[in-house]
Order: structure tokens, then C-alpha cells, then sequence
């Protein structure tokens, strides 16, 4: 287990504890900061497990040492979540931590990408209100499916490159739900890609057309 081996000698000089690994272990917890890359670039400074695109902080209490890793090794090796300063939680309560702070990350890269596609897109379109469809974005994380129509649209015209599942529908509303309604087939097959699968059997069932 080469991974072990790594680990050991990456943690043990940055611990109190310099030889018993599982002891030194127990004085490093995960603090809660997390950073995407963007690309898969890194390397896990714990175990050498390379194509890491988030890393996630771990500290030791002690030394105050910090190393960046992956969250499998966090959870691989039992390290816990340090919050408030003083309160160390369970290793169940970690795992929901990381995957709260994973999903962030995530979500967060989507947005970067959609802004930067309809900034792209307010430069190509010189016609194009770019500023009141990225300040409805940052409020509702989503778009009308008008909206929406609009701007795959735009994008498309102007050869701005985007990923559909990048830019979600918003239906929650009555009027959101007539505007989806009253399109044409051909339009809603344009985004379907941009559609939940709770949002497409809502289509499927409501208006009984299948895209």
C-alpha cells in the first residue's frame, strides 16, 4: 500500500506524534476551507494521489501545520471537521461537511461559467442587456424558461461556447410554468438538456408531449 507509506511520511514530520501514525492522525482535523482548481492539476499532499481538482484544508492542532488533500483521504483516514473554533465533529457529521462543501464548489464553478458565457456574450451582442440576465442569475441561481429560449439562443448566434446542464430552468412559479406551456416543441427541445428530471416529467405529464 504505497498510498499508506505516502502518508505516513507526509504527516508524521508535520505532527507532535512522530511515530505512531494513527496517533498523529488524531491531531489533524479538516477546517472547512475548500478551493477548486478548475482543472484536475494537483496532487494530494497526504497520500501523492495525483489529478486532484478540489482540495480540501486539514491543520494539525498542534503544529499548526497544513497539508491539502482530497476529500477521500480525509474521510480514508478518519480526520475530522474542526468547527466554531472548538467543536470536533463525528465522522459521520464530517462526511456531510465535505459533501456540503463539495457541492458548493461545484455549484459555485457552474455560475463562474455561466457569467463568464453571457459576458462573452454582452461583447459579441452589443444589443444584448447582459447585466440584468447575470444580476436575475446571482438571486435565483436559475433562469425563466423565456429566459432561457433567449439565451441559448444569443449564445448559439454568436458562437459562444456553453454547456446546457450549466444553465438550469427555473419553474416554480405559475407564469414560469405557462411560458413553458405555451412554447413550441422545437423550442423545449432546445433546452431540454437545461431541464431537471422532476422538471422534464412535470413537461411530460402537464403539456403530454414527449421531446
Amino acid at each position: 500500500m504505497a498510498w499508506l507509506e505516502s502518508a505516513k511520511a507526509s504527516l508524521l514530520p508535520l505532527s507532535r506524534e512522530k511515530v505512531d501514525f494513527r496517533l498523529a492522525l488524531q491531531e489533524w482535523c479538516y477546517t472547512g476551507n475548500a478551493y477548486d482548481l478548475e482543472e484536475a492539476i494537483e496532487t494530494c499532499q497526504l497520500c501523492g494521489h495525483a489529478d486532484i481538482r478540489y482540495q480540501f484544508e486539514v491543520c494539525n492542532r498542534y503544529t499548526y501545520s497544513e497539508l491539502l488533500v482530497g476529500s477521500e483521504c480525509i474521510l480514508k483516514f478518519g480526520i475530522r471537521a474542526l468547527v466554531d473554533g472548538d467543536e470536533i465533529l463525528t465522522q459521520a457529521g464530517t462526511r456531510r461537511l465535505l459533501q456540503k462543501d463539495r457541492r458548493k464548489l461545484i455549484v459555485d464553478a457552474q455560475a463562474k461559467r455561466v457569467i463568464n458565457a453571457l459576458l462573452l456574450l454582452g461583447n459579441a451582442a452589443a444589443n444584448f442587456d447582459f447585466e440584468n440576465f447575470i444580476t436575475y442569475f446571482q438571486e435565483r441561481r436559475a433562469f425563466t424558461p423565456s429566459q432561457l429560449s433567449l439565451l441559448l439562443w444569443r449564445l448559439d448566434a454568436n458562437s459562444i461556447p456553453y454547456d446546457k446542464h450549466d444553465f438550469p430552468m427555473i419553474i416554480r412559479r405559475d407564469r414560469e410554468k405557462v411560458q413553458l406551456r405555451n412554447m413550441p416543441q422545437w423550442k423545449v427541445k432546445k433546452m431540454w438538456e437545461c431541464m431537471s428530471a422532476s422538471q422534464r416529467q412535470w413537461y411530460v405529464r402537464d403539456v403530454g408531449n414527449r421531446v
